[in-house]
């Protein structure tokens, strides 16, 4: 039975905590009411029986008879001494915590509600009848000892308004406040309002059960709220914040309704402005909400889901620990049980399961170091001498290194190539230029004096002038000291680029001059 309270418990704490987590998100999508019936979730979990169990407990017959009977003899022989020695201290830490318990959920329950009685009383003693807004039953009066307007009673429903509610309140205002609290006895809120100081009772050392319960009260308001004004006009919306500004008061006992408690007055007076009835929201979260009442009470039940999984783990290790467990008692009972010799020969056997020796056998089984890849050598003293894992990573590390230079090496080698061709080709082109600048001053000389005479260089470094007596120019010449220079130029490439990185480099440098000479040897 302890048990069975402290899981209930912590699973009521636990869905008190989602409750908390997931009240406003649906406050905002589907309502205030929707957000106000979560609360049932840890209510009906209190309430919630031990969920019979559907899976019959494994077999534990593992051990012979024989060996019972003598389990049976070594309990019976020690029932006098360790069992009740050790039995004795559990049982009485036990009472005392449900002792302990039970006294203080007594004495929370019992001071709220004698708080409670003590504050009705006090109001309805000078109370003033107003039958004239009675309605559905609820019978309504004024008291000086109210501060507002506030619900009482559970069978005999009652209203109570403040002394001066003529002076306080508009027309508008005390209607709307009147069916504020009315709603609050039609929706048996005053019932559920002893519930949950049941709920709260027993969990009277527990700070989250007062932060829900707190957070409960702020979303019965709301809902109430939100019900009075489904269909209300602009101007009622106005009144009834006006009426809920005017009805703040202290903090009443926890079994009454007033309509201006409520921890959160800011947020009760911005739903009433955003809010508006949406009656296909309104059905979906009812819907959302009974399952979630539904899933979270089958997860947490007791003998539920979470339970019969534990259960199967514990069945497991019953039927293997009494193989290894109750063995060792059996040794050191057997001797002062009876001195029969039968009852000594019989413990002998089970020693049996000493045997277990022979699993070292698989200890010659050394393939695990071979999945390893890697092998180690050691000396006689223990030193560890080559490890064969720590050499390849060496040399891994070694050739990406070597090989990260390498590829670097060949980038410069190739780029010096280029730059070489580069330089060896406009050596060949200014040398064409420069021979082709000479040629037309040798041949102007040749030239009649006073005839005229034309010079142009082409972009290949040729050169052709022109004059009115123009000798003849010697063309073969020319080009034979332009090969001779493109010639000289190749062997610079060639000797310059020895390295095997700037091969294919070299060999389009070289190819480009062997073109050139080739076309000027054609051209003859």
């Amino acid at each position: 039975m302890i048990s069975w309270a402290i899981e209930t418990l912590i699973a009521s704490t636990l869905l008190m905590l989602v409750v908390l987590a997931v009240r406003r998100p649906v406050a905002r999508h589907f309502g205030p009411h929707i957000a106000y019936g979560l609360w049932l979730l840890p209510a009906l979990r209190m309430l919630l029986p031990p969920l019979p169990e559907t899976v019959a407990p494994a077999p534990i017959h593992v051990l012979p008879a024989n060996v019972e009977a003598l389990l049976a003899a070594a309990a019976t022989f020690h029932a006098s001494t360790a069992t009740a020695q050790v039995d004795a201290p559990s049982v009485d830490w036990l009472l005392l915590f449900g002792c302990f318990w039970g006294a203080g959920a007594l004495g929370f329950l019992g001071w709220h509600i004698w708080s409670y009685r003590r504050f009705v009383r006090t109001a309805l003693d000078d109370a003033t009848q107003l039958p004239r807004f009675d309605r559905h039953g609820v019978e309504v009066c004024s008291s000086p000892a109210a501060r507002g307007p506030f619900a009482a009673g559970i069978f005999l429903k009652t209203v109570v308004l403040p002394q001066d509610y003529r002076r306080r309140y508009e027309r508008d205002e005390l209607r709307l406040a009147i069916e504020h609290e009315i709603q609050h006895h039609q929706r048996c809120d005053m019932s559920a309002n002893f519930a949950a100081l049941v709920v709260l009772a027993l969990h009277w050392w527990n700070p989250i059960a007062h932060f829900a319960h707190r957070a409960f009260r702020v979303d019965q308001e709301l809902a109430c709220d939100a019900l009075v004004l489904a269909q209300a006009t602009p101007f009622e919306r106005h009144a009834y914040g006006s009426a809920l500004l005017k009805s703040a008061c202290d903090r009443l006992p926890v079994a009454a309704c007033a309509l201006g408690a409520g921890d959160d007055l800011k947020r009760r007076l911005t739903m009433m402005k955003v809010y508006r009835w949406n009656a296909s929201r309104a059905r979906l979260g009812s819907m959302i909400a009974t399952g979630l009442v539904g899933v979270g009470l089958m997860l947490t039940a007791s003998n539920g889901i979470a339970a019969e999984t534990t259960k199967r783990v514990e069945q497991k290790v019953r039927t293997i620990l009494p193989v290894a467990a109750p063995l060792p008692p059996t040794a050191p009972v057997a001797p002062p049980a009876p001195l029969a010799p039968e009852a000594v020969a019989a413990p002998t056997a089970p020693e049996a399961p000493i045997a277990p020796p022979a699993p070292p056998t698989p200890v010659a089984v050394p393939t695990a170091p071979a999945a390893l890849m890697s092998v180690s050598w050691t000396s006689d003293d223990g030193d560890q001498v080559i490890d064969t894992a720590e050499m390849n990573r060496t040399i891994q590390e070694s050739v990406r290194e070597a090989q990260a230079e390498a590829r670097e090496a060949a980038r410069e080698a190739e780029a010096d190539a280029r730059e070489a061709a580069r330089d060896a080709a406009n050596d060949a082109r200014e040398a064409a230029r420069e021979a082709a600048r000479v040629r037309p001053a040798v041949a102007t000389r040749h030239c009649p004096a006073g005839a005229p005479f034309m010079a142009k260089v082409g972009d290949d470094g040729n050169a052709v002038v022109r004059c009115g007596a123009m000798s003849p120019v010697d063309k073969a010449k020319m080009r034979q000291q332009l090969i001779v220079s493109l010639e000289q130029a190749r062997q610079s490439v060639a000797a310059s680029l020895n390295d095997d990185w700037a091969r294919r480099a070299r060999e389009q440098a070289l190819a480009s001059i062997d073109r050139e000479i080739a076309r000027l040897k054609a051209d003859k």
